[in-house]
């Protein structure tokens, strides 16, 4: 029986690997068509196109994984059923749930590879991807709104809130910077600076044109300073963590930066909804095998691959805007992060089972 197994295996592999390549080059060749005009402006040598598309290709990898599973699935069952191989094995005692184990084990291996491929392949090659473009390809350049962020507001230890109206994460320089305590819901003491600044090298703030009020029950205490230097449990490395793409951190990277921020008093909600997508997206590829194979087995064997062809792609394009849907109402707050992303899955297995429940064994 494991001979019958690697048999499969081996004949599903060989269509998988060969829908896989065929998708990279489509994708290559439209990407290409849309960016040798701005390789051409830029001015970019045959090798740095070449460095380019070495470093684009884990992304197209990763997201070729579900699909390519899934019309493997649909070729190969499709197969066996049309020239009577899968009624055959049907009649040698073996039942569709046999045959479909070995797919199943490796949808989830594939699942598997997926999430640690695009953690420790995908992100660092994105990573250099951005870098590459911002270096290489002037396509688009920063606006002051990625640069420049405005309403700061990090909540730090020992009851204290930091503000900055805007701060320019270029030059480190900002205006209307503020540093609060509050206790029981009344402020105790305030500094209020027109200007600030991030020294690198010291890992401290400076405050200028600096106003230091104490409130107490007798009083109130001011001082006017003209430089305060402070060092405080936030950088603007927080700042520029949270302009970057969630898709340009490793998991670990995010998860660290969600507790970061949690610790600071940040909204996390749009972070924790991509941290629980990238698990939920990695799944897809269980989830397309064990959908494809029952739907295969409805087909009539004189239908030919057309019918499974387009119902496969019909239902991943569904399980895809349904996953994107749930991302947006996760990052909106309307549902929880985890279950607005994974509901997608669970009601797709659920499906899946209920179809295999449901066809000749």
């Amino acid at each position: 029986m494991k001979q019958l197994d690697r048999y499969m295996l081996k004949q599903y592999l060989r269509s998988f690997l060969f829908i896989m390549l065929t998708f990279i080059c489509i994708f290559l060749l439209v990407d290409l068509v849309q960016k040798i005009a701005q390789f051409l402006d830029n001015k970019l040598t045959f090798a740095e196109v070449i460095h380019y598309y070495w470093l684009m290709i884990p992304w197209m990898l990763h997201w070729c994984f579900p699909v390519s599973a899934l019309l493997a699935v649909v070729f190969f069952f499709g197969q066996t059923n049309k020239f009577n191989e899968l009624t055959a094995l049907k009649v040698g005692g073996l039942s569709l749930y046999r045959l479909a184990f070995p797919f199943l084990i490796f949808g989830i291996l594939l699942s598997m590879f997926s999430f640690f491929f695009e953690d420790f392949v995908v992100v660092p090659a994105q990573q250099e991807v951005t870098e590459f473009m911002e270096n290489n390809m002037k396509l688009t350049t920063k606006s002051n709104e990625q640069k420049i962020h405005r309403q700061v507001y990090f909540q730090l230890p020992d009851h204290q809130i930091f503000t900055i109206s805007r701060y320019n994460i270029t030059n480190g320089r900002g205006r209307m910077a503020g540093l609060h305590r509050v206790i029981d819901g009344k402020i105790t003491e305030r500094i209020d600076a027109q200007h600030v600044r991030w020294l690198d090298e010291k890992d401290q703030w400076m405050l200028l044109d600096v106003q230091s009020r104490i409130f107490t029950d007798s009083g109130e205490i001011f001082i006017k300073q003209d430089t305060l230097i402070l060092e405080l449990d936030v950088s603007p490395r927080e700042l520029r963590q949270k302009s970057v793409s969630p898709e340009n951190m490793t998991f670990g990277q995010l998860r660290g930066f969600i507790d970061r921020s949690r610790q600071l008093g940040m909204e996390t909600m749009r972070w924790e909804t991509n941290l629980y997508f990238r698990t939920a997206m990695n799944f897809v590829c269980f989830i397309v095998i064990l959908i494809g194979i029952p739907l295969v087995t409805f087909q009539r064997r004189s239908g030919g691959y057309g019918a499974g062809v387009a119902a496969s792609l019909m239902l991943l394009f569904t399980f895809y805007v349904l996953l994107t849907f749930g991302k947006v109402i996760g990052i909106a707050g309307i549902a929880s992060p985890f279950w607005a992303v994974w509901t997608p899955n669970l009601i797709f297995i659920f499906l899946g089972a209920t179809m295999m429940a449901f066809v000749k064994k």
